[in-house]
Parts: structure tokens; sequence; C-alpha cells
């Protein structure tokens, strides 16, 4: 990965000597120039070397592959809004993760599904109902996708030859954000790509979007919270 970077340098700046009148013999000014001629040789030698210990500064890169290529554990609460042909609906999910396969989603609002959550964990996937309804607990094939699991969409960027390496940047509002761009191979028209955007300061993430083959939004998940290598109990990920 490339990018633009600085080094920067020391510089001495001597002010007031303009102002400063001395009264000096001319042997005494020859030996003060001599002893200044020695003093800028060596802040020029000064200033031609690095700084000790300060390297060239990491780009976008490289800080969000450092960060996000060995997810162990996070936690985080997403605004989800799911447009299909019809309806447009808006989910506050809850989601947790602890390697190497322990995945936890719960539904916070509306409040007709709060409660209701899936649950990944030992390669058994479990559905449960919301906590006000007459159904029971159901097992279901562990093949469907999440996509709003941000690990999934980091393993397929950093890993598929369909990542878009190229970044945007985003400064339509208060975080200047990196947009980093994935391509889904394979998994249907409905489904063809997505993006994440990044905050460049804080490397948090703020947004993750799918798109249809045409470009239109289908899932848009909101980070309203996020924290990495949260501490999680194992009893998360316990089939309710």
């Amino acid at each position: 990965m490339q990018g633009w970077s600085f080094v920067v340098r020391p510089q001495i700046t001597i002010q007031g000597v303009e102002s400063l009148t001395i009264f000096l013999t001319v042997k005494r000014y020859t030996a003060i120039m001599a002893s200044i001629a020695t003093i800028s040789v060596i802040v020029l030698l000064i200033g031609l070397i690095p700084l000790a210990g300060c390297g060239e500064p990491e780009d976008i890169h490289t800080r969000i592959y450092r960060k996000y290529s060995q997810i162990e554990s996070f936690s985080a609460v997403l605004e989800v809004t799911v447009t299909s042909e019809n309806t447009i609906n808006t989910y506050t999910v809850r989601q947790y993760f602890v390697l190497p396969d322990n995945f936890r989603e719960e539904v916070l609002a509306p409040e007709n599904l709060a409660g209701m959550t899936y649950v990944f964990a030992n390669g058994a996937v479990t559905l449960s109902p919301p906590v006000d309804s007459n159904e029971i607990s159901l097992n279901v094939p562990p093949n469907n996708r999440n996509y709003t699991f941000l690990p999934e969409f980091f393993e397929r960027y950093f890993n598929s030859d369909n990542a878009i390496v190229a970044v945007s940047v985003d400064e339509s509002n208060a975080d200047i954000a990196t947009i980093l761009e994935v391509l889904l191979d394979g998994d249907s028209i409905y489904r063809a790509s997505q993006k994440l955007w990044i905050c460049n300061e804080t490397l948090q993430p703020l947004k993750l979007e799918t798109y249809n083959a045409n470009g239109d939004v289908l899932i848009s998940a909101v980070f309203t919270e996020f924290e990495l290598n949260a501490k999680i109990d194992t009893a998360t990920f316990d089939a309710p």
C-alpha cells in the first residue's frame, strides 16, 4: 500500500539579532565570526539528521490493516435500515464477537422484535424469537450471511481479489472518512458490493452499506457504539 508521507526535520531560528549592537575590536570580531561559522555548520548538520525514533507516518491503508486484520473481539450497537421493493424497515441491534467463531446479534428495537437473537457458536446457529413471542428457538443452517458483520467484510477486503484497493475520501460530514469497497462476487444480483466508512482520525467504523447490482442501497448499518477487543463473557454465546 502506498500513500503520501512527510518527515518533519528540526529548524533553528535566531530572533532579534538585527537589534543587537556589539562594539568589538577586529581581533575579537574575527574570533566571534569564526565561532559563528562553526555553529552554523553544526546547525546545518543537525538539520540533515532525522529526529531519532520518528519514522515516516503510516498511511491510512496501513493503519486500517494493522487494526482490523486480526479482530479478536468486539461489541457494537448498530442502526440498521433494510430496504426492499415496497418497504423500509429500521432496527437497532447489538452485536458481540469473540474469536474464533462466536457471534451474537440481538434486536433491541423495534419493541415488537426486542429480544430476537441470532447466535453462531461452535459451528451451529440458533435463532430465538422475541421475548414476548410464543414461538420457540430454532436451529438454522449456518451458511446464511450477515451483511452487517464487520469481520466478514474485512476478511473479504483483505483477502479477496474483488477488493477495490483504491479508497475514496468522504468529507460530507464532521468525520473525515476513508471508504473501502469490496465486490460480493457470487452472492447474488441483490448483494453485489459493500462499502465501509472508517473515520480517519479514530479508525472507528462509521457505516457499512450493501448494494445491489444497480448500485441501490439495500442494507445500511450505522455504528453508534463500537469497542474493539472488548472483554466478553463466553456465556454470551450460549443458546437462549
